[in-house]
C-alpha cells in the first residue's frame, strides 16, 4: 500500500513534465554564410602565364548547417563601400580580363563549404601596365542562409610576378680544391615552377675579361683544359639547378689563385637576374683564415690598452697603437715598430687588408713592410704598402700570386703620416695565407 501512493505522484509528476515544450535549441545560432577569404585578395600571376584560376571558399557555420545555394556576383557597391571606408581609389577591372567559371554552388549539413572559381586572363591584363588600382569586385549571394556582411564579399586585385632565373652565391666565391675538386654552380627560381626550359651558361676567359673590364680587377683565369662542366637544366616541379664543375689539379701550381668565371646567360622562358656570374677564387691548398690560432711572439712597442692583439681580434673598433708616453710597453715613438706572430704552419703569403682608424688620425699609419721567415729569425721582406697622401680606411693590398710563404709573419710599419711625429695605428690586419702542406 505504501509503494502504490509513493510510485502513483512521481508518475504524475513526469506525465506532466513530459508535456512541456522542449527549449533545449532556442538559443543556439542561426546558420550563417561567409566567405573564408574576404576584403582584398591578390591573385598572383607569373609574366608568362596566360590564364591562371583564382579559387576561394565560402563556408556554413551554425548548430545545423541549412541547406542552401551559394553564388557570387558583381557588385559596384562592393567596390564603393571599401574604397569610402579605406580611403582607397580602387577601380573595377574590366570583365574582358576576366570570366566567373564557377559562380554557383551548394552547402547542406555534409558539405558545409563550396568553392568559386574565377579565370583570370593574363595575357588582357598585363596590357594595363600598373595593376595596383584594379579589383574585381564580389559579393556572396545566399538561397537559405543569413550572409555574414563584414565576410561576404572579396575584392581580388591581380598581380604579376616576373619570371627570374637567379645565381645562387652571385660574386667572388674564395674556394679551394684541398678536400674537392668539384665547384657547383646552383641556378635557381623563387616560384613554383610549371614550365620546361633550357637554360645556357658561359664560362672562361671571355667572361672573366668581362668582369674584370666592369669592375676594375685583374683576376687571372683557370687553364681552359682544367676544366670539365655538366650544365643541368631547371626540371618542372623544381626550383633549382645544380651545374658541376670538374677541375684537374694537375693543370694547377699552389704559387698563385686561379679565377672561374661562370655566367648564366639565358632561360628559354624566363628572365635572367641581374646578379648572374659568379667568380670562383680557387686556391690549390686551403685558405687559412683563423687568425685566432696564431701566436703573438714580439711587439716593439704599444700602448696600454691598444695591444698588438687588437690588430686581429675581428673588431674594427678596436685598435693598436705604438707607445708615444710612458704608459706602455717598449720604444716610445720610435719607428720602425713591428709585431711578430707564429703562424703554427708554413703559409704561402697572397697579399693582404689593412684597416686603419676612422678618425682625424687616420694617417697615423702611412707605409710598412709584411715579412716572412722560416724560423723567427731571419726575414724576408715580401710586400711593400704605402697609403701615400690618401685618408683611405681600408687598404686593399691582396694579390692574385704568391709573394712568398714562411712560419712567422711580420707586420712592420715603416712610416707616420702624422706631421712631426712617430705614430702608427692599426684596426684591423688581415693577410691572406694559404696553407703550404708542409
Amino acid at each position: 500500500m505504501k509503494l502504490k501512493q509513493f510510485i502513483i505522484p512521481v508518475a504524475g509528476a513526469l506525465l506532466l513534465g513530459g508535456c512541456e515544450a522542449d527549449h533545449r535549441n532556442d538559443n543556439l545560432p542561426d546558420s550563417v554564410v561567409y566567405l573564408l577569404e574576404s576584403d582584398l585578395q591578390k591573385a598572383l600571376f607569373y609574366d608568362i602565364e596566360e590564364t591562371i584560376d583564382y579559387s576561394f571558399r565560402a563556408f556554413s557555420s551554425g548548430y545545423t548547417v541549412t541547406p542552401s545555394e551559394l553564388g557570387i556576383e558583381l557588385s559596384d557597391d562592393v567596390l564603393t563601400a571599401y574604397n569610402e571606408a579605406n580611403g582607397t581609389a580602387y577601380t573595377a577591372l574590366d570583365p574582358a580580363c576576366y570570366r566567373l567559371v564557377n559562380s554557383t554552388g551548394s552547402v547542406d549539413a555534409d558539405h558545409p563549404s563550396t568553392t568559386f572559381t574565377v579565370q583570370l586572363d593574363c595575357s588582357a591584363i598585363k596590357q594595363l601596365g600598373d595593376l595596383t588600382s584594379y579589383v574585381i569586385p564580389l559579393r556572396l549571394t545566399s538561397s537559405s542562409s543569413k550572409v555574414n556582411e563584414e565576410l561576404g564579399s572579396i575584392l581580388i586585385n591581380p598581380e604579376m610576378a616576373e619570371t627570374q632565373v637567379l645565381v645562387r652565391n652571385a660574386g667572388v666565391v674564395e674556394c679551394d680544391l684541398g678536400s674537392s675538386q668539384t665547384l657547383d654552380f646552383t641556378a635557381y627560381v623563387e616560384f613554383d615552377n610549371k614550365w620546361e626550359t633550357t637554360t645556357e651558361y658561359a664560362y672562361g676567359d671571355e667572361v672573366l675579361d668581362a668582369y674584370n673590364a666592369e669592375h676594375g680587377t685583374n683576376y687571372l683565369p683557370i687553364p681552359t683544359d682544367a676544366v670539365t662542366f655538366t650544365p643541368a637544366q631547371l626540371e618542372v616541379g623544381k626550383r633549382e639547378a645544380v651545374s658541376h664543375f670538374e677541375i684537374d689539379k694537375s693543370k694547377l701550381t699552389p704559387d698563385r689563385f686561379y679565377t672561374l668565371a661562370v655566367q648564366l646567360k639565358s632561360n628559354s622562358e624566363f628572365k635572367i637576374g641581374a646578379d648572374n656570374t659568379v667568380l670562383y677564387h680557387i686556391a690549390l691548398n686551403p685558405l687559412f683564415t683563423d687568425r685566432s690560432k696564431w701566436i703573438l711572439v714580439a711587439c716593439s712597442s704599444w700602448y696600454t690598452g691598444r695591444g698588438p692583439e687588437l690588430t686581429i681580434d675581428g673588431d674594427i673598433s678596436t685598435k693598436f697603437e705604438n707607445r708615444y708616453n710612458n704608459i706602455g710597453q717598449g720604444d716610445i715613438e720610435t719607428l720602425p715598430v713591428t709585431i711578430d706572430w707564429d703562424l703554427g704552419k708554413t703559409c704561402y703569403y697572397a697579399g693582404m687588408k689593412l684597416t686603419r682608424r676612422n678618425d682625424s688620425y687616420v694617417t697615423d699609419l702611412k707605409a710598412g713592410w709584411i715579412e716572412m721567415s722560416d724560423d723567427g729569425k731571419t726575414w724576408m721582406p715580401l710586400q711593400s704598402f704605402d697609403f701615400e697622401g690618401s685618408k683611405t680606411v681600408v687598404g686593399d693590398f691582396r694579390s692574385e700570386q704568391w709573394f712568398g710563404s714562411g712560419r712567422y709573419l711580420r707586420l712592420k710599419m715603416t712610416e707616420s703620416g702624422r706631421p712631426g711625429r712617430k705614430l702608427v695605428s692599426v684596426c684591423e690586419f688581415e693577410p691572406v695565407l694559404i696553407d703550404a702542406g708542409e
